[in-house]
Parts: structure tokens; C-alpha cells; sequence
């Protein structure tokens, strides 16, 4: 099912501005759709620990290349349903006609770091690689959190949930419809405690607010079953 479902990613940025009281736009925190991505997204990896090496862009976005010397990192981050998702086709009469309809029977989700589309400012100085390391790595593990919820959330609906269409590509073209508009939900709503982060963390060096930041997220995802 997961071939479907490449939606939307979120684009996130490390930008220190200390001249300024709230964030830049460009380095504000947003929900980029696929269709404003090359056609090919890049093969994403699940929530792990960060190194540098993880991003591998070559360079910025055309729409952020200019703010280039401001950025020290731009993670791109999605949420995906998980391979083991499946749903179930069968027809049947409805009316004197046949239809087919559509059951999910599993649905996961998790948060993939896109790499291919995650950049590293390699002009960033070596004291200041650490926070720029965790900075994304928090960013990450607020995405994992909102996937997980999404997941729980999602449980009620997915019982009750029964897509009737008369052909199966309907079926499934449906049931992806229906999946996306909440992974879309899902991130947008995730940017609020996004933002809150980075402007906790990103108008200044603020190693101890963001160590709060990196245990409270750690703490969650324990509790949610990381």
C-alpha cells in the first residue's frame, strides 16, 4: 500500500539569527507537497540517530539557495504509512450490481528523513556541529512522535472504515485519498510544536534549551513505545 502514499514533506531549517525577534520566513518550519518536488522523491530512512553524513544534497533549494550563508541545516521530513499496511479488495452485489469494496486491515506510520533532500551547511563550525546535529535530530523525533499519534488516532477509524467503488482502482485510489488527507493533517498540525522548537532554538545558541527540548522528546518516544 505505501507505494501510494508519497505526499508531503516537511521542510526544516537551522538558521541562528540572533538580529531578529521571531524567524525568518525561510527558515520557518512548512509542509512542502510532493507536486512541488522533482517527480522521483528520494528513498527516505525511519527514525534512527542522525550523523552528518545523512545529509546529501549537494545544495539548497532554488527557493532557499539565497539565504544559503544563514542556514546550517535543512532537513527534509516525511511521514509514510509502514510496510507492513495492508488493505483488502473483495467484490460483491450491492443493488443488483457489482461493486468492489475496500478494508484497511493494518495501518502504521512512521517519520522518514528524506537524504537526498537534506542538507548540511559544510561551512558550519566544528564547535557548533553538535547543536546543529541535535537541532535536526529533535526535529525528527517531533515528526516520529506526530506519526505515532497519528497511528493511535487512526485506530477507530480504520475499523469503521469501508470504501464501496465500482471498479478496484477506485477502491484504492479512495482508500489512498483518504490515508494522504490525514498524513497531510497530521504534519500541518505537527508544524505548531515545530515552530515552537525552533523559536526556542534557532533565534540563538541555547545549548540548554534545546537539551530540554532533546530529553522531553526522548522521553515521550519511551513512553509511546520507541
Amino acid at each position: 500500500m505505501n507505494r501510494f502514499l508519497r505526499y508531503a514533506v516537511l521542510a526544516l531549517a537551522l538558521a541562528l539569527v540572533p538580529a531578529c525577534a521571531r524567524l525568518p520566513e525561510y527558515a520557518r518550519p512548512r509542509v512542502v507537497a510532493a507536486d512541488e518536488l522533482q517527480k522521483t522523491l528520494a528513498i527516505g530512512f525511519p527514525y534512527r540517530a542522525l550523523t552528518p553524513e545523512d545529509f546529501r544534497a549537494a545544495s539548497l533549494s532554488e527557493q532557499m539557495s539565497e539565504h544559503a550563508e544563514r542556514i546550517n541545516a535543512h532537513a527534509a521530513i516525511q511521514i509514510r504509512v509502514t510496510a507492513d499496511s495492508s488493505f483488502r479488495i473483495t467484490s460483491g452485489d450491492l443493488y443488483g450490481q457489482t461493486y468492489f469494496f475496500g478494508k484497511i486491515e493494518r495501518l502504521g506510520f512512521e517519520a522518514v528523513m528524506l537524504p537526498d533532500r537534506s542538507w548540511w551547511n559544510p561551512k558550519i563550525a566544528a564547535n557548533m556541529r553538535g547543536y546543529v546535529l541535535q537541532h535536526e535530530q529533535i526535529h525528527f523525533a517531533l515528526t516520529e512522535l506526530a506519526a505515532r499519534q497519528l497511528a493511535s488516532d487512526s485506530l477507530k477509524w480504520v475499523s469503521e472504515m469501508v470504501v464501496i467503488k465500482p471498479t478496484p482502482q477506485e477502491v484504492r485510489a479512495e482508500l489512498a485519498r483518504q490515508i494522504k488527507d490525514r498524513i497531510n493533517a497530521a504534519m500541518e498540525a505537527n508544524l505548531k510544536r515545530q515552530a515552537q522548537f525552533d523559536d526556542d532554538t534557532s533565534l540563538f545558541h541555547n545549548p540548554r534549551r534545546q537539551q530540554w527540548w532533546s530529553w522531553t522528546v526522548e522521553d515521550e518516544l519511551r513512553r509511546s513505545g520507541f
